[in-house]
């Protein structure tokens, strides 16, 4: 079933897919998660969870509208996202069901039928509004690359994905992956 609803979109009204996001001004329907792409995303929420403790929260399909610097408007709907509590406090309970901000950090699990480019515009969006850290997980591939303003880190079996923004997190990536394929290890 297809559900949409009607967003603002500058000055002019515009129906939007419920599963879809505004990439680059264009209404991008999402993928429909399969059941490795739902494991990682509980995967990752749990393990950003579990690392912020009462700091903050993290939560799978929180949507996000925000206007990035040299970026049109956009709508996105990371797989997984977490903000502080002192941004949640900041946007009050009102503000905090969508917040009209990016995250502060999001992941971005790859999907078949995922576009390379635009990808690459959500986390330069992602980027140019605030996040920290963007991590994109790549199932096939097993690895995960961490985007921040002034690095990009690539990790792969045997690592441990961390970031100079996240002191305390470490998410292996053996881990993560276990289990994830039925009949391998």
């Amino acid at each position: 079933m297809i559900r949409l609803r009607e967003m603002l979109y500058g000055t002019r009204a515009v129906i939007e897919l419920t599963e879809s996001e505004l990439i680059d001004g264009r209404l991008v329907r999402k993928m429909s998660p399969k059941r490795r792409h739902q494991r990682l995303e509980l995967r990752w929420t749990v393990a950003l969870q579990a690392w912020a403790g009462d700091r903050g929260e993290a939560l799978p399909e929180w949507r996000y509208e925000f206007k990035a610097p040299e970026h049109k408007f956009t709508s996105l709907q990371p797989d997984v996202a977490y903000l502080s509590r002192k941004v949640l406090e900041e946007l009050g309970p009102e503000g905090a069901e969508k917040p009209k901000r990016a995250p502060e950090i999001a992941v971005e699990i790859i999907s078949a039928g995922d576009r390379e480019r635009d990808l690459a515009w959500k986390v330069s969006a992602y980027l140019a509004a605030g996040t920290l850290v963007i991590f994109v997980v790549d199932p096939p591939k097993r690895t995960v690359i961490a985007h921040s303003r002034d690095l990009v880190t690539r990790f792969g079996p045997g690592d441990t994905v961390t970031h100079a923004a996240m002191p305390g997190f470490g998410y292996a990536i053996d881990a993560m992956f276990e289990g994830l394929y039925l009949g391998k290890r």
